[in-house]
């Protein structure tokens, strides 16, 4: 009875130290985003002072305001919100159809086109930039969202993990749909779609938070300030609002609360999809 007692006061104690542990990590992540918080509520002058304050003394919305009359920052969040919408939903239909056909469909050299495809995973995307950029000028897709939106709609990684977690889906359950009369894309529709939520959310994440932040792309593409995505408005605060911080830190707060909202909605099919590779028989 001791060394059982014994054992789960251990056990105990281990799970604390774990628990400090990851709530200590959690706390030091939060130091910047608490910073940026507090910084784009400050006026100027108390922003100035020496040393730097953590707290809050007199709060304003001033900088956001200026941030919005100042800048097409609606504008400019508004083309994000479309370029990665769009770039997410096409993504969840064709890497997850593609996942579908690699993992439960046999065609000839099926794996050799898989292990194909991912070896493109090893080309830098640097090498890419001036190919892609003259074959977007050859299809007359300059200055205009396609070329940020249907290249992205098929990635190698994205395919990846589809194919990875509708390979475990039970065969069971496909074959039993077969009988019943389902055909190969109604089987993709109705039984591995409605089983590869937390997969689908996973996807639609990454692919979301990637198009969101994506800075390179607008900035050889797009050409009309008027078209500018949101990093390259981020950018044009670090001109036109060199030395006010605080107006910076408001536009970056406004840039991270859609992927904070997008992240607390979905992550329990987040956690769900990185801690199972899928359904077993």
């Amino acid at each position: 009875m001791r060394g059982l007692a014994r054992t789960i006061s251990q056990a105990r104690l281990r799970r604390v130290v774990l628990y400090l542990f990851v709530y200590a990590s959690g706390a030091l992540l939060a130091v910047p985003f608490y910073y940026m918080t507090i910084t784009s509520l400050k006026p100027l002058e108390e922003i100035a002072k020496i040393p730097i304050s953590l707290t809050l003394s007199h709060p304003t919305l001033e900088p956001y305001r200026t941030l919005l009359e100042g800048l097409a920052y609606g504008r400019f969040m508004m083309n994000s919100l479309f370029v990665a919408t769009l770039t997410m939903a096409g993504s969840l239909f064709f890497c997850t159809l593609a996942g579908y056909a690699f993992a439960k469909h046999s065609f000839p050299h099926r794996d050799a086109l898989f292990l194909l495809l991912l070896s493109t995973m090893l080309i830098p995307g640097t090498v890419l930039l001036v190919p892609g950029f003259l074959l977007m000028r050859d299809f007359g897709w300059l200055n205009t969202f396609l070329p940020l939106i249907i290249p992205n709609m098929a990635g190698a990684f994205n395919t990846f993990l589809a194919r990875q977690f509708i390979e475990d889906v039970p065969d069971s359950l496909i074959d039993a749909a077969r009988i019943d009369g389902c055909g190969p894309f109604r089987v993709y529709w109705q039984i591995i779609l409605p089983l590869s939520r937390p997969l689908l959310a996973t996807l639609g994440i990454l692919t979301f938070l990637w198009n969101w932040n994506n800075f390179v792309g607008p900035l050889i593409y797009i050409l009309d300030e008027s078209k500018f995505t949101l990093p390259l408005g981020l950018a044009l605060l670090q001109g036109r609002y060199t030395k006010l911080e605080n107006i910076q830190m408001a536009g970056a707060a406004l840039a991270i609360l859609p992927v904070l909202v997008l992240f607390f909605f979905f992550q329990k099919q987040i956690v769900k999809s990185l801690s199972t590779s899928g359904l077993k028989e």
